[in-house]
C-alpha cells in the first residue's frame, strides 16, 4: 500500500472574497490503481488547516477525466468547466447519471468524514481498456472558497445569497435570472474593511494498492450523494 500527499496550486483570498476554480492536470497517482482512501483539506501557507469561521470551504471535488492527445489546456482555468471539446469526463460508477461525476468530494458540514474503502475493495482508476484511442486520463480539481472575514452578513455570504448584494451577474459575466436569489452561481460578500489577503492551498492525501488491482471490485464509489 503507498501514500503521497498532494498540494493545489495557491488560491489567494481576501476578506470578503470567494474563489471558484477548476485546476486541471492536477498531480494524482499514476498507472492502474486502486484507491483505498482520500482525504482532502484547505490549509494556509504554513499548512495549518484553515477554520470555517475564516474560510468557508462550500465544497471541493475532484472529476476523473480523459483528454485528446495533443490538446493542451492550462494547469488552471476558471472558465472551462466541465463540457469541453476533446474532454470527456469519467464518472464514478453512481446511479446518478447525468450529475454528481466527482469521484471524491466534501463540503464543510461533511469534512472530516472517514472515506477508507475496507479490503477487499477499492476504486480502480487508470485502467488501459478504458481509456478511449488517442485520449488520456487527467484529474480535474474545483475548489469553492469563500472568505468569510469582515463580512456584513458572514451566513448570508456561506448561503450564497445573491439578493444580499444585489448582484446580476455570475462569475463568468452570465446574466442572473430575476428569480434566483442564491446558490451556487452567486456568492459575494460585502466589505466592511480590508485585513489583508492570504494564499490558502487544498491539500489531499491518497492511499492506494497497484499489486491487488485485479482483486479489488471494478469501479465502486462510495461517495453517490
Amino acid at each position: 500500500m503507498k501514500s503521497a500527499v498532494f498540494l493545489s496550486p495557491k488560491i489567494v483570498l481576501e476578506p470578503g472574497s470567494v474563489s471558484n476554480k477548476f485546476y486541471h492536470n492536477i498531480d494524482f497517482p499514476k498507472g492502474h490503481i486502486a484507491i483505498k482512501n482520500f482525504d482532502a483539506e484547505v490549509v494556509d501557507e504554513v499548512g495549518n488547516s484553515v477554520p470555517l469561521h475564516e474560510t468557508y470551504l462550500h465544497h471541493w471535488v475532484v472529476v476523473r477525466y480523459y483528454q485528446r492527445k495533443g490538446v493542451e489546456v492550462a494547469k488552471y482555468h476558471d472558465n472551462l468547466g466541465f463540457h469541453q471539446s476533446d474532454f470527456i469526463v469519467k464518472r464514478n460508477s453512481g446511479i446518478c447519471n447525468g450529475g454528481l461525476t466527482q469521484y471524491f468530494g466534501l463540503g464543510s458540514e461533511t469534512r472530516k468524514t472517514i472515506t477508507y474503502v475496507p479490503d477487499p475493495y477499492g476504486i480502480e482508476v487508470g485502467n488501459p481498456v478504458e481509456v478511449p484511442p488517442g485520449y488520456e486520463q487527467g484529474w480535474l480539481l474545483n475548489v469553492h472558497a469563500i472568505d468569510t472575514r469582515g463580512a456584513e452578513d458572514r451566513l448570508g455570504c456561506t448561503e450564497c445569497r445573491c439578493d444580499l448584494y444585489n448582484v446580476t451577474k455570475d462569475e463568468y459575466d452570465r446574466n442572473i435570472v430575476p428569480d434566483y436569489v442564491g446558490g451556487l452561481r452567486c456568492c459575494c460578500s460585502l466589505l466592511l474593511d480590508g485585513n489583508g489577503g492570504g494564499c490558502l492551498q487544498d491539500r489531499r492525501r491518497v492511499v492506494w494498492v497497484e499489486d491487488k488491482v485485479k482483486q479489488m471490485q471494478k469501479g465502486w464509489s462510495p461517495w453517490l450523494s
